[in-house]
């Protein structure tokens, strides 16, 4: 899935996935408020850019191939999170830009691999469940109040999510 940007250039994979991970990882410091805009900008960027390029290519693959419909769910989570504000506190701020963040990781996994598919073994039937879930959900789409807490509590989400956890925990 190495197609051209418009202007002949490749994606810069290298540049997205640091981005990415700026936010993701387990042992980072979390970004002071300017940071934190700088990346969420930046993240946004790299989804716009990357989306289109995707998207070519997913539809590309066969109508009933896995690796089809697992890029047409991340694709369209990554436009339903470009579609949503972060809350006004820090902590929403933050939640937010990493949801970016996991978007921008996944695409340039569809990107750099035709036959890329979403987690597999166990957990890919719960991650799926989820993908369906999530987006079709009002509680589960809701960013955050504006002091950085949670709004609404999905059950059915909380408990999608734990399924998938623990399914990851397992041992193949």
């Amino acid at each position: 899935m190495t197609t051209d940007v418009a202007q002949g250039w490749p994606l810069d994979l290298h540049t997205m996935r640091a981005c990415a991970e700026r936010l993701l990882a387990h042992d980072v410091v979390k970004p002071s408020p300017e940071e934190l805009e700088t990346l969420t900008l930046q993240l946004r960027g790299h989804v716009l850019v990357a989306l289109p390029e995707v998207e070519t290519a997913v539809l590309a693959l066969p109508e009933d191939a896995v690796p089809r419909a697992c890029g047409l769910f991340c694709i369209a989570e990554a436009r339903l999170r470009l579609g949503g504000e972060p809350g006004l506190g820090h902590l929403a701020r933050v939640a937010y830009a990493q949801r970016l963040a996991r978007s921008v990781r996944v695409l340039c996994d569809h990107y750099a691999d035709n036959d890329h598919q979403c987690p597999s073994g166990p957990e890919r039937a719960v991650y799926l469940r989820m993908l369906q879930h999530y987006p079709a959900c009002p509680d589960c789409r809701t960013v955050g109040d504006g002091g950085g807490g949670l709004v609404g509590t999905c059950t059915v989400g909380v408990r999608l999510y734990e399924e998938y956890r623990q399914a990851r925990r397992r041992p193949s």
